[in-house]
């Protein structure tokens, strides 16, 4: 399935009124234990999924006549996905009422294993936008990294902390937009480029999530950056 099709299916999940449809639909894009995780909850397996999604449906959607909508660009790297949604009336796609950001990490069968949701705007947090800070300073980046840890990237995947920190001096340094967002194992923050590209005179902006122990050392963190150019 390819990631278009993998995100359409997911949205469209979120809106189908048919229960049987639904759970057959949550079978065929998660993998029997996979996981959905949002700020405050988690679910696995089908029936802990089905039931999230059923909850969703018949407080929204049935119980309001919205509708969940993709909110913008695909962005996707070696496995995993991310794309912005929103929440509209069915009759009005211009009045946004709620607004989101998954990341979705994809098994070798291209079956959901994990499904981060985050809330948008961002709130404030208090520590997590310092440690980020740090994560995005390029030098001295190996020792934020766990022996084992890999970066994946629209280059491919970089593994061990110095191979992730020779790709990150590689990319240049990025500036953090706006504010973190952080839940359970994982931060998630945009960024964009510091310096313009010499002969187009745009940066490049894009999101990245980290999954990190619980010190802060990171275990796995993918770079998602939008094809979209931005004038600097």
């Amino acid at each position: 399935m390819s990631a278009n099709a993998t995100m359409e299916r997911y949205i469209a999940l979120w809106n189908e009124p048919d229960a049987t449809v639904r759970r057959a639909a949550v079978a065929a894009l998660w993998r029997p234990d996979g996981l959905h995780l949002t700020p405050t909850r988690r679910f696995r397996g089908t029936e802990e999924l089905v039931a999230r999604v059923t909850e969703a449906y018949d407080r929204f959607v049935g119980g309001q006549g919205l509708r969940f909508r993709s909110g913008g660009e695909l962005m996707r790297n070696h496995g995993a996905l991310a794309f912005d949604w929103v929440m509209t009336p069915e009759d009005r796609k211009d009045k946004v009422l709620a607004a989101g950001f998954d990341v979705v990490l994809l098994d070798s069968d291209g079956r959901i294993a994990a499904d981060y949701q985050f809330n948008e705007p961002s709130e404030a947090l208090d520590g997590p936008d310092g440690q980020v800070e740090r994560y995005l300073a390029v030098t001295d980046a190996a020792r934020h990294y766990l022996p084992g840890a890999r970066l994946v990237d629209g280059d491919g995947v970089h593994e061990g902390p110095h191979s992730i920190a020779a790709a990150l001096v590689d990319g240049g340094a990025r500036l953090l937009t706006g504010s973190t967002s952080a839940q359970h194992d994982a931060l998630r923050y945009r960024w964009r480029q510091d310096s313009t590209d010499e002969r187009s005179g745009e940066r490049a902006e894009g999101v990245d999530f980290l999954l990190h122990d619980g010190t802060g050392q990171i275990r796995e963190h993918h770079r998602f950056t939008r094809t979209g150019r931005y004038a600097g």
